[in-house]
């Protein structure tokens, strides 16, 4: 994966979470990935591929001890920027995922969010988190869903668009995304059953579609989270 083509949209990342649509993505994408993550105030978390500082800010805020890294050193500029305006002390380090500069049961916590899709090697990435991880730590990552509206979208647009950062990109359904790490058990987790239009976007009618996507358990799912605990 280029790093350039994650340097060139670092500083238009932000703007989707401040849409409407995008905003309430976030809010739902965050109680699934909170509620696998079950952050402690003091833990040490490790943010691989933390883009901009999206969760390692809101984990800053919580009083965990955050470790964000990423391969673009424009989002890392970024997100430095971000979390110094903020007040907050993170350490953010320009850093491949594939081979971590940590030792052995470091962090308590370990998390990852809409950057797996991105690894050439996500299997060998996630032992190298897993690796790093604390006995009793809990590893949460949140893909893109599969077979979903929302994996059509940028399907399409990686088409459409040369320099998408999509065209670079891998979906996983559930069962695909824990079968990266067979060797540990894992459990998944499947949420955001609204589609991704932008234009007819209405918050009530969306968390309505949510709450029977989330009941039906459907495999339809936008946003995939697994846990690992080691």
């Amino acid at each position: 994966m280029k790093r350039a083509v994650f340097d060139s949209v670092a500083q238009e990342y932000d703007a989707w979470y401040e849409t409407e649509m995008g905003s309430l993505v976030h809010e739902i994408e965050k109680e699934v990935i909170f509620e696998l993550l079950k952050p402690q105030k003091g833990q040490r978390v490790l943010d691989l591929g933390c883009g901009t500082g999206l969760y390692s800010i809101e984990l800053a805020k919580m009083g965990l001890k955050v470790t964000g890294i990423d391969i673009s050193e424009k989002m890392i500029s970024y997100a430095r920027k971000k979390s110094e305006n903020l007040g907050l002390d993170i350490r953010f380090i320009v850093q491949d995922a594939h081979s971590l500069p940590f030792e052995d049961d470091t962090f308590d916590r370990v998390v990852s969010v809409t950057a797996l899709e991105f690894f050439p090697e996500p299997t060998r990435a996630l032992r190298e988190a897993y690796r790093v991880l604390k006995p009793g730590g809990r590893m949460v990552i949140g893909v893109i869903g599969a077979n979903s509206p929302w994996s059509a979208r940028y399907e399409k647009k990686a088409k459409e668009e040369e320099d998408s950062v999509f065209r670079h990109a891998r979906f996983y359904t559930a069962e695909e995304l824990l079968s990266l790490l067979p060797e540990v058990e894992g459990t998944a987790v499947k949420a955001l059953y609204f589609p991704p239009d932008r234009e007819n976007f209405d918050r009530d009618k969306a968390l309505a579609m949510e709450r029977q996507g989330r009941a039906q358990n459907g495999d339809d799912a936008g946003f995939v989270a697994a846990l690992w605990i080691k």
